[in-house]
């Protein structure tokens, strides 16, 4: 199963368009969670993880983690806001914190797998500096699950251009559709 993380608020999201292209060619359950209908509080360091396997925390969050341990890839579409990922997103990205704990701080690897990390970020402006915050998330999620393949794709200018428009960011789709790792 594909579980793709949905951080756009918008209906008709250009930053999700570019997900769903790059995955059309699958023949693999895709699992789309919105963020924007979830009710997930973001960590606040509780410290509960540092000393136990779980989240303190119940909410949407737990649904989420049971089917981060059943997809073997994880993509995750969020545009840039002032530097960031959606708030939405980075709630969800923050509650991975337990994860980190389980398996730097208890030395439990019983952790969510991944064959495939993909993150799709986009941002309406052309300033790419703005992308420096998903790309620094993107590598601690790399050593984080540890995949097998892994890409990030951001795209700036949407507000000038679709991205599905642009032919750099078609090479790139193509690119990843090639590398991923699949399951039919």
């Amino acid at each position: 199963m594909i579980l793709v993380i949905n951080g756009s608020p918008n209906k008709d999201s250009k930053t999700l368009s570019v997900a769903k292209e790059i995955l059309k060619y699958s023949n693999e359950e895709i699992k789309y969670i919105d963020t924007y209908k979830l009710n997930v509080d973001s960590c606040d360091d509780c410290k509960y993880c540092h000393s136990k396997i779980g989240c303190v925390k119940r909410d949407d969050m737990d649904g989420i983690y049971d089917l981060l341990y059943k997809a073997h890839s994880l993509v995750i579409s969020s545009p840039v806001y002032f530097g960031a990922m959606s708030d939405q997103t980075m709630k969800i990205i923050n509650r991975f914190q337990r994860f980190f704990e389980q398996k730097f701080s208890l030395k439990n690897t019983n952790i969510p797998r991944f064959n495939n990390l993909i993150i799709v970020s986009t941002q309406g402006g052309i300033n790419t500096a703005m992308f420096d915050g998903v790309k620094q998330t993107y590598k601690i999620l790399n050593l984080l699950f540890n995949p097998d393949y892994s890409e990030i794709i951001t795209i700036p200018s949407t507000d000038l251009e679709h991205p599905l428009d642009n032919v750099k960011v078609k090479k790139q789709i193509q690119k990843i559709q090639k590398k991923m790792i699949t399951f039919q």
